[in-house]
Parts: structure tokens; sequence; C-alpha cells
């Protein structure tokens, strides 16, 4: 008996080295994700500075383009006014004035738009210096958030190497046949094998237990399972 209840209790040990190595391990496995997230969030900020640049950008070949019409318009009434000099005839003289006028209001026309394009311009700009600061926040807190991902990474790495050397130290001190019990109820519910009883319940299912079971767990003379979730159930001594 005492023999078999050193085997329960080194289990036990077992179990809280492998609870370690199960969580660490966990965590080690969530930071390539937690990594993607962060990638695709600095990708959102970059977007969104591209997307101002392209509307500044696209102000701009408007402004270019009405400030280009304007031109010609008033080289169109350059051209017009000088042909005023070779007129004699009154009607056509007139019929030159007039269309220099109906220029001279697409021109007031065009010179709106151009104010107006400017002032979208300089909002564009401002838009441009708005997303480009975010970015270059999210893109600190992400590099930051990186090194401290991959310092973590590191230190979780040598102590699993650490926790799975004295596993297998563990391992050896436990005889064959409870450890292959133990090892299939590990595999089969992930992080934990052995429960603990807490007054009259599982502590991992919250089964309540039959008195008789408790008993049996209490002397450790053998491997006694928990009729709800199948872990070995431990009982801790005072």
């Amino acid at each position: 008996m005492a023999e078999f209840k050193e085997q329960l209790d080194k289990l036990a040990e077992l179990q809280k080295i492998d609870s370690e190595i199960y969580d660490e391990s966990s965590a080690l496995e969530s930071f390539p994700e937690k990594i993607a997230e962060m990638d695709a969030s600095l990708e959102g900020k970059k977007s969104g500075m591209e997307e101002a640049e392209e509307k500044l950008k696209a102000i701009q070949v408007a402004k270019n383009e009405k400030e280009t019409e304007m031109q010609a318009k008033e080289d169109q009434i350059t051209k017009l006014q000088g042909d005023l000099n070779q007129i004699k005839n009154n009607k056509e003289y007139k019929a030159i004035l007039s269309e220099i006028d109906s220029i001279k209001a697409d021109i007031s026309l065009l010179e709106e738009d151009i104010i107006n394009l400017i002032d979208d311009i300089e909002a564009a700009k401002a838009g441009c210096e708005e997303e480009k600061k975010k970015f270059e926040q999210e893109k600190k807190l992400v590099e930051a958030e990186k090194s401290r991902i991959h310092e973590e990474e590191s230190r979780l790495k040598a102590s699993v190497d650490k926790l799975r050397q004295q596993r297998e130290g563990f391992s050896k001190e436990i005889t064959p046949d409870v450890l292959e019990v133990y090892q299939r109820i590990l595999s089969n519910r992930g992080r934990m094998a052995i429960s603990n009883v807490h007054g009259e319940f599982c502590s991992e299912c919250n089964m309540h237990l039959r008195p008789q079971m408790i008993n049996d767990a209490s002397l450790k003379n053998k491997l006694v399972m928990c009729e709800n979730c199948s872990r070995i159930l431990y009982v801790e001594e005072d």
C-alpha cells in the first residue's frame, strides 16, 4: 500500500508538471495568431494611409485639369480680343464680345472650382498626415509587442524544455502500467488526467462523489476514477 501511495503522489507531481507544460505550450501556440492579428491591424492602418494619399493625388489631378482648362480659355480670350481689331462688321464684333463674356463666365466658374479644390487638397493633406500618424503609432506598438512576444516565446521554450526534462525524471519513477493509464486519460482530456477531491466533489467536472469512492481514493491503494469524467481521483493530504 505504501508503495502504491508513493506512486500516486509521484503521479500527482507529474500532473503538476504536465499542467505547466500544457499551459505554456498553449501560450506558445497562440503567439503566431496574435502576431498575425497585429500584422492585419497594421495593414489596415497602412491601407488607410494609402487611400488618403490616393485621394490627395486625385484632387491634385482634378485641380491641374481645371487649371489647364482655365488657361486654355484665357488663351482663347486673348485670341478673340486680337480678332476684334481686325473686324469691321458691327454684328461680328458684338458676337465676339458675347463669346468672350461667355468664356469669362466659364473661367469664373473654373476659378471657383479651383478654390474649392485647393481647400479639398489642404483637407486631404491633413487627412494624410493623420493616417500616417496612426500608421506610425500602430507600427511602433506592433514592433514593441512583437519584441515582447519573442522574448516571452524564448522564455517559455526554455521553461518547457526544463519541464520536459523534469517530467522524464518523474516518469521513470512511476510503474509502466500506472503511467500508461495516466497517459491515456491525459491524451483524452488534454490538460488534466488527475482530479483532486474537494469535499465531496470532483474538482474537474464538479460531479458529486459517492462516499465509497472518496474513501477508496483516500486509501491510495489503487487507481480510483471519477464516474463522470474518468479522471484519476486524488486526495491531497493536509
